[in-house]
């Protein structure tokens, strides 16, 4: 993963608990914690251990750290500026969902290693969509939950998710939104 999602998790956690607790999350993920370059491909195995270690030092389980993580990264990415990109692909919640892998495609030409999840939104009902998730990158499900919740905040909604975790033999994860407002 690139340095940016790395440099976003660092940032979560000296904002939300302090310095002191990022350095002891870099001691336990066997980190040196001289920063990240942020469009830097890192492996994933160290987004995995900071992940891990930040788990272990607070006391909570990864699912809810990544939904916290995910929702705080719509956040971030903005203020490092993304945020006008994101307008780009959507004016309203729906669209920009619906333009997620054009967004994806559009950073790979900044950023030649990314691996992006992919992404395909189908319109239930007026209030209710069915994201199907792709990614090769294992149990990532709950931080897609946060982004969910933090795009749909950014945009002016609320909503609820429920995640249907992948079956046997599926090659997707499938998210079902309901817009609530």
């Amino acid at each position: 993963m690139y340095g940016l999602v790395n440099q976003g998790m660092r940032d979560l956690v000296v904002e939300r608990f302090g310095e002191a607790t990022w350095k002891k999350i870099c001691a336990r993920a066997e980190w040196n914690d001289e920063g990240f370059t942020l469009m830097q491909s890192y492996p994933d195995s160290l987004t995995y251990r900071l992940v891990g270690a930040a788990c272990a030092e607070l006391s909570v389980e990864a699912g809810p750290l990544l939904e916290q993580f995910g929702e705080y990264w719509i956040k971030f990415t903005a203020e490092k500026g993304y945020g006008e990109l994101l307008k780009l692909f959507g004016a309203d919640f729906k669209s920009c969902l619906k333009n997620l892998n054009h967004m994806h495609a559009r950073m790979g030409a900044m950023m030649p290693d990314l691996q992006p999840p992919r992404f395909s939104v189908e319109e239930e009902s007026a209030s209710r969509l069915r994201l199907k998730y792709f990614s090769k990158r294992e149990g990532l499900a709950p931080m897609v939950v946060g982004l969910l919740k933090g795009l749909a905040g950014r945009h002016g909604n609320h909503i609820a998710v429920e995640h249907r975790p992948r079956d046997q033999g599926q090659d997707h994860e499938l998210f079902v939104v309901d817009l609530l407002n």
